[in-house]
């Protein structure tokens, strides 16, 4: 059977699950799809070193490239040893675009993998213009998806056994400002919420926190399906710095927002992406990154060193030294690593509510990493006693 590999972020994963039906459904067995990533340069040079990976691995491999590095340079990836086809982002979901490299066996799939987390997209692309992205160029601006689709995709991954929803796209919270007559974020999610009362967990991805209003904080403070997790896409604590980057956010309003978060319901916890290192920040700037995690309640980061990406205004501004952007990078994720940590002691002794992963493995509501001493079976919900805290990770038992 031919392998979908991934790489990026969750709308990727979420499109992967798409084109691997295609390939159960076509009888894909000679070519290998490769789901890519632009969001950094870094990005692209693990992809590229994995093709010539595979490539020295097996020289006859057939490998068909989708997504947004595809999309962004085809001539490079068509010129490496190996590739034979890109698709582009535009029709990458089209199951007739991978018709031609099917096979006219069938095959049997696995019914019995337990589904635990599934991805319903609700919007593409972006209309923003941060100084330091790729993505307009790779996904275009942005199109909501009708919410009746939305809902029928939801319906059909329940159905299919996943026993907690993932809403994604490229800016989810963008939702619904492209269409007339004009709704958000909060609209949808309750529209899916009403028209599917089987939906019991609901998360969400990457919010611009631009787009948090005082009726999305309302909604998730009194809405006990829609998970207490919130990841925002912040970039910096400097506010000079987000106006270099075009960012709609300052500081303030994220300390404000999550506030507000928190009053309405203690156990949210919140993540955010990071960029270190972004053109001329100096270190009273990252400084102000720094007192954010803790100002702002942030403690599952996803950190980046800046990356330069050809052909954005970014790219023309005075550079900050790579070394610097991975030192900064290295004492984000040490800074948050002591948040959670501080966090997560005081659960020890609390009743946790999870969601089983693997028969030791569970994420509790708030997707804090729990390992049970106690067997568990994938996919169902538990309360789990918090013993002690391990490399971060709550150790509990039934």
């Amino acid at each position: 059977m031919g392998e979908v590999i991934n790489f990026g972020c969750r709308l990727n994963a979420c499109e992967s699950e798409t084109i691997s039906r295609f390939v159960r459904d076509l009888g894909i067995i000679d070519y290998t799809i490769i789901n890519t990533c632009a969001v950094t340069a870094e990005a692209e040079r693990q992809l590229r070193q994995e093709i010539r990976k595979l490539y020295k691995q097996n020289p006859n491999i057939k490998l068909v490239l989708t997504g947004c590095a595809a999309e962004l340079n085809p001539e490079i990836y068509l010129g490496m040893d190996g590739v034979v086809g890109i698709v582009s982002n535009k029709v990458k979901l089209s199951k007739e675009e991978y018709s031609k490299y099917g096979s006219s066996k069938k095959f049997m799939t696995d019914l019995d993998n337990k589904k635990v987390r599934g991805f319903v997209q609700i919007q593409n692309g972006c209309d923003h213009r941060c100084t330091y992205c790729v993505v307009r160029l790779t996904r275009g601006p942005s199109v909501s998806f009708d919410k009746d689709e939305i809902v029928f995709q939801a319906k059909k991954s329940l159905k299919q056994g996943y026993k907690e929803l993932v809403l994604t796209g490229v800016n989810i919270s963008s939702y619904g400002q492209d269409l007339s007559p004009r709704v958000n974020i909060s609209f949808i999610i309750r529209y899916l919420l009403k028209n599917i009362p089987e939906l019991k967990r609901l998360r969400l991805s990457s919010l611009d926190p631009a787009d948090i209003d005082d009726e999305f904080i309302e909604l998730i403070g009194s809405e006990e399906r829609l998970m207490p997790h919130i990841h925002e896409s912040i970039q910096s604590g400097d506010n000079m710095i987000l106006k270099r980057m075009g960012r709609r956010h300052n500081r303030e309003q994220i300390i404000e927002t999550n506030s507000k978060i928190l009053e309405r319901r203690q156990n949210v916890i919140f993540g955010a992406d990071i960029i270190t290192g972004f053109p001329t920040e100096s270190d009273e700037m990252f400084d102000n990154t720094r007192r954010l995690l803790s100002e702002g309640n942030l403690s599952l980061l996803h950190v980046f060193p800046f990356s330069k990406r050809p052909g954005t205004p970014a790219a023309l501004m005075p550079q900050v030294l790579k070394r610097i952007a991975a030192v900064r990078a290295k004492i984000l994720r040490e800074d948050a690593s002591k948040i959670l940590t501080r966090r997560l002691q005081s659960f020890v002794g609390q009743k946790l509510h999870v969601l089983a992963e693997t028969s030791e493995i569970a994420k509790t509501d708030s997707f804090l990493a729990v390992k049970s001493l106690s067997e568990l079976e994938a996919g169902r919900e538990y309360w789990i006693n918090c013993l002690k805290i391990e490399d971060n990770t709550i150790i509990g038992e039934l």
